[in-house]
This record gives structure tokens, sequence and C-alpha cells, in this order.
């Protein structure tokens, strides 16, 4: 027996026996990438390189014979390094992304390519568990998110973007609809007893995940039904009522305690909060309203006040003639609300169109339904007439962009003009109540709460914050989001671990593609209209809150998931390559250069080949090679160009004809991956390179 020592502790293991294989007798961890059980080593990666004392050079642990009286380092700070170095060079070179584009964009960071999956195989229960791993009330966001991820749908290079908005409203829809709901599985009872102030989407999401980690929830909200602006600020003909009522009774059931028409500050305050409860999440949203900013602006309605009584069945009187002063989703929400009590209605807006805040769909849609809006204008002064309000504007020109990046506007002197009207609605913003915050000794910054932006904590200790609260008025999408990633750390700060947030994982981008790689990603896709959307007729729609849009039809909402290119990597979630570079903080774009075209070879029945993600690292080489197969595959090329390719270009089919799925399980960056595997990339947030 050989005796040496890893790390300080000591083993003896047979002759021929290497460090690896040492460390592995020990418990301990060297990290390998091209090392396959079984096959001959080749030390190809260097990842598991290691420090022997009394030599000048790092050594491949894989390779390296453990020797008598060897005494080996395998976590010094050089060989940090070199681990890092290897996966940094190797990443350079690496023709592939981690996450589809949509997924990157998604706020949520949903895993689109996941959930379209199980609808386009006609199984829409695997999609809503997907959905519901990183994503609450989905059938509510899958009606009113703006739906950032189509726009960067890549879809969009070839004909139109997939509606993926309408496909999770599809699975969510479905779902709730069955026998029985989805309920996520829930572990056993912590215990622990979580305190939510704000039943509006952050706080919902919050308890949604909390639950699931078995910590109690009671949520506190100031409305007599919770929701928060999904239901007092978002009108029924987007988001209707039982829709969201729906996914409620969903997180009751998961066990959630409401306590309605409770104020903080007028009904408990934090500290007591804090006395009762393990932990406590503030998610109150932005429920202040701006005025106007001119002299008689208290003759105005508040946007998301009138929004508000129309939601709780007290329409107030507007009259026949109602200006809507903004030019947000807050503002189209009056205007098409205020349309159908009957109103003739006019928006006024500061800007153009193009700096509009709001979707574009919402600015079409008021304008279909006959909402006019005149563009340039600005309040001055609101006054009391004969026959109702005087609002006196002035127009207004572009001049130089301001903080948002927009073109700030400029009065025009002289131009002052008056409009007579029954009513004017004030829908240019929202704000947070940040006085009570800062009362009971939070910390506040000029938009809400000051939180950390990934753990969500905020200035006292057992106390987060998220959502519109931190952020100010904002997309739901993000609150939800904040939601789940605060659950996350109340539930690290409950068990006493360290409050780190989700964990962050480096995720590679093909930046950026040029026209070759999208021929090759376009190749095997076939044109296809996107499924267009049933809605109600316009009769209909002017006299009646029904919801506009209608839920896709089985048959559609196959056919539009099938539409999905699943961008991003099948391996994403057990990549070896990305879980290394995450351990060891590897900067993909440390070292800049030329790198592989994409190219996809799909050939196989069985497994995809991308070799533009290869590392060179032979082990399905090897492994073909040990099982016999009749043609394998053999590096090709010299240098920067060498490459795994069958033999005499042969395809792949031939190639591996016994041992494809093993080739593809032992590949650790994704260059060879099964047909049928998708990556769940819904275990974490990822850090976009």
């Amino acid at each position: 027996m050989i005796r040496l020592t890893i790390d300080g502790r000591s083993v003896a293991v047979d002759p021929g026996t290497t460090i690896l294989g040492a460390a592995e007798w020990l418990g301990i961890r060297i990290p390998t990438m091209c090392h396959v059980k079984g096959i001959e080593p080749a030390a190809s990666c260097f990842v598991c390189a290691v420090q022997i004392e009394g030599r000048r050079t790092l050594s491949p642990a894989c390779a390296m014979p453990a020797a008598e009286g060897m005494v080996v380092h395998t976590q010094t700070e050089d060989v940090r390094k070199a681990r890092r170095m290897a996966l940094e060079l190797l990443l350079s070179d690496h023709a592939g992304e981690c996450r589809a584009p949509c997924s990157a964009r998604c706020p949520a960071g949903l895993d689109i390519p996941g959930f379209t999956l199980g609808i386009a195989a006609g199984d829409p229960r695997h999609a809503m568990e997907v959905i519901a791993d990183r994503l609450a009330l989905a059938g509510s966001l899958g009606r009113v998110c703006p739906r950032l991820c189509e726009q960067e749908c890549r879809r969009c290079e070839l004909d139109q973007g997939l509606s993926i908005g309408a496909l999770h409203r599809y699975a969510a829809d479905l779902d709730l609809a069955a026998p029985e709901p989805f309920l996520p599985r829930c572990e056993r009872p912590s215990g622990q007893r979580v305190a939510v102030i704000g039943a509006g989407p952050a706080g919902l999401s919050a308890a949604y995940y909390l639950h699931q980690k078995g910590h109690a929830c009671t949520l506190f909200d100031a409305h007599p039904e919770p929701g928060g602006m999904l239901r007092y600020g978002i009108p029924e003909y987007r988001l209707p009522r039982q829709a969201l009522d729906a996914e409620i009774a969903a997180i009751r059931r998961l066990g959630a305690e409401f306590r309605m028409s409770t104020r903080w500050g007028a009904d408990f305050t934090l500290a007591e909060l804090r006395k009762q409860y393990q932990a406590v999440f503030v998610a109150i949203g932005a429920q202040g309203a701006q005025g106007l900013r001119c002299a008689g602006e208290e003759l105005a309605l508040p946007g998301i006040g009138f929004l508000e009584q129309v939601a709780a069945g007290g329409a107030p009187a507007i009259g026949q003639d109602v200006l809507v002063v903004g030019g947000g989703n807050t503002a189209m929400d009056c205007a098409r609300t205020a349309l159908r009590l009957g109103a003739r209605v006019r928006v006024l807006y500061r800007r153009t169109r193009q700096e509009m805040p709001c979707l574009m769909e919402e600015v079409e849609a008021a304008e279909t339904e006959g909402v006019h809006i005149e563009y340039l204008v600005a309040p001055v002064r609101l006054e009391r007439a004969e026959t109702g309000l005087r609002l006196t504007c002035r127009r207004m020109t572009l001049g130089e962009p301001d903080a948002s990046g927009r073109r700030a506007p400029v009065p025009v002197e002289g131009s002052d003009f008056t409009v007579e009207c029954s009513t004017v609605i004030a829908a240019i913003g929202q704000s947070v109540e940040r006085a009570l915050a800062e009362r009971e000794g939070l910390r506040v910054t000029a938009w809400g709460i000051a939180a950390d932006p990934h753990t969500m904590a905020a200035s006292l200790p057992g106390i987060f914050a998220g959502g519109d609260a931190v952020l100010g008025a904002d997309l739901a999408v993000r609150a939800v989001a904040a939601g789940r990633m605060a659950a996350a750390s109340i539930h690290q700060y409950l068990s006493g671990e360290a409050v780190s947030g989700e964990p962050l994982h480096t995720a590679v981008t093909m930046r950026p593609v040029d026209d070759s790689e999208r021929a090759a990603m376009f190749r095997s896709i076939e044109k296809a209209p996107r499924v267009r959307l049933l809605e109600i007729p316009m009769e209909r729609r002017l006299t009646t809150f029904d919801e506009v849009e209608g839920r896709l039809a089985d048959t559609d909402a196959v056919r539009e998931a099938r539409r999905c290119m699943s961008c991003g990597c099948r391996k994403a979630d057990c990549c070896t390559i990305r879980t290394l570079a995450t351990e060891y903080g590897a900067d993909p774009a440390r070292y800049t250069g030329a790198r592989r075209r994409f190219a996809e070879d799909d050939s196989h029945p069985e497994i995809v080949y991308e070799p533009g993600k290869c590392i060179s690292c032979d082990a399905c080489v090897r492994i073909a090679a040990a099982a016999a197969e009749e043609w394998g595959l053999t590096m090709i090329g010299r240098g920067f160009d060498v490459r795994v390719a069958p033999p005499f270009g042969k395809p792949l089919s031939e190639a591996l004809t016994k041992t494809a799925r093993r080739c593809a399980e032992a590949c650790p960056t994704g260059a060879l991956a099964l047909r049928t595997m998708r990556a769940c990339q819904c275990q974490s947030n990822q850090v976009i390179v």
C-alpha cells in the first residue's frame, strides 16, 4: 500500500491509484471534466490540477499516480487560480447559451422553453409545474405581464415571436379548471411564522414560496380583498376577478392566513409584528397617487383611486366628457374604464407616442375602442367651470434626454389653450408610503424602502422588503419575482443560515450572433405565423367589463408551443463547466477573441451535437473506443480548429450506435445532449455575462 497525505489527511491506497482516486477515498472532491470512470484518463482539461509539495508546477489529479510520502494540496490559491484560468480559456471559445434569450429577459427567470415543451407534448400539468417553480400567479401574469420575454424571442428574426404570455395563461387556466389543480409540495411545518404586510403580487408570491418551505404566513392588507394592484389597479376586462381569486385560493390551500382591512400604522406596527413573528416581509406596493402638479390639482380624480372605486363596484359619477392626464398603463386603464362607463375620453400626454411608458398594445387597444390621444400637452391650471371643469394646457416640444433616457418636454411659450370637461383623471404615477416606514426605523430611498436588491433584506434584522415597496410603481412580474427571492432569503434567515438569497449561477451568452449562425439556428425551423388571440366583439367591449382576450384553444396552444425553438442549453442545469465556473468565479469574457460558430448536428435519432460547445476533452472518443463502436468518434483538425467528429465523414447515427446515451451523459458542456432533455433552468437566478 502507498501512503500519502491530501489536505492534511493521510490515506493508504493500492499502487497505481491516482491522486483523484485517493482523494475519493477520503471524501475530498477534486473537480473534473474530462475524467470518465473506468476509461483511461486524458488529463486534457486541467481542471483537476493539484499542488504536490516539492514540484514547481501543478499536476493533473486524474492522471498523476499516488506516490509514497506524497503531500498534496487541492485548494491552495494557486490551484484555484489555475482552475479558474482553465475554465475561462475554455469558455472564451464556447459557442452556446446557457439560457434562452426569452428566459434571460424574463424578470422572474421563467424556464420558457421548459414549460412550452410540456404544452407541445400535450402535458399542461408538466408545464404548470415548471412555471410554478419560478412564478406564482401564472394565470394573472399571463394576462397582464408586459411580456418582455416575447421581445427577445429568437423567432422574431425569422417571422414572429412566440406568444409566451398566452401560453402560460393557457397552462394556468387549464390547470385551475382541472378536478385537482396543481399544488406544490410543502415541507413539514417548521414552527416559524412570517408576517407579510401587503397581499398584492409580491406578498402573495412570498407566501406561496414560504409555505413550500414549511413556514406559516399571515398576510395583512388594508383592502377588503387580497390581490393589491392586480385587483384594485387593473380592470376586469384585462384580469377577471374569478381568475385572480382562483390563484389566491390556491395560496389559501397552502395554509396562508389573510387579515384584511387591517392597515399598517393604524391597526398594527412593525415593532408589534417583530415581537409576534420570526420574520416580516414588507410588500405594501406603491399606493399613493401623484397629483397633476399644477394649480387646482385637488379637483382631479386620482387615477388609482378611480380604478379602485370601479373595482369595488362603486363607480364614481364622471359625466360624459373625461380627460385623462398621463401616458402609462394606469392612464390607459383609466381611459378604457371611463369609456366603458359611457364617457367620451381624451388622453393628454406631455411627450410623444414614442416616449409613452405604457405597453404599445394598450395604446392601440384604447385607440381601437375610441379613445383619442393628444401628445405634447401638459396641464397648467385646473378650475371649476359652469358646466364642469376647465383645464388650461400648454403645448410642449421635446428637448434633450432626461434621467430616464427620454427626451424631456419643454414648454412652448404662448401656446396655452383650455379644454372643458366633466372630469379630469390624474394618472401620472404612484408613490410609496415612505414616511411610515421611516418612522418605524427602516431606511428609505427616493423610490421606496431600502432593501438589498438580491436578498431583499431591509435595514432592520429579520425585516425584508420587495416589489413596488422598494422599486416604486413597477411591473407585477417583477413584484412576483421579488416575493420569491425574498422567500428564499427569509428561509435562510429562519434556518439560521447566512442570508445570501437565491444562488447565482454564471450563464454564458452567445454575443454577437452573426448571419451564418442565424442561418444554422433557423435551418430546420419552418416559418409559421403566430397564433391570433380571439377578442370579444367591439360592441361588447364598449359596454361591459368582460375580458377582451380569450384563452387559446387546445389545438392553437399546442401549435403555438411547437413554434418554440427550444433555445438555450439542454443541459444547463447539469453542465459541469457552468457549475465549476460558478464555483470558481470564472469570467467567460476575460479572454476575448475569435470563437467558434454555432452549429448543430441533429442527424442522430437519440442525441444532438453542437460542436461549438466541445472542449476536446475526448471523453466521448474514449467511451466509444472502449465500447468498440465500429466507427466511433475521433479528433479532427489541428490547433484552434480541432473538433470531435465521426471519421471519414460518417453521419453521427452510424458513428454512435451503442454509446450515444452514455456519451451525452458524460459530456461536461452540453456539446452532446439527449434530444429529450430539456434543462430545468428554474432552480436559481443567473448572472448573465
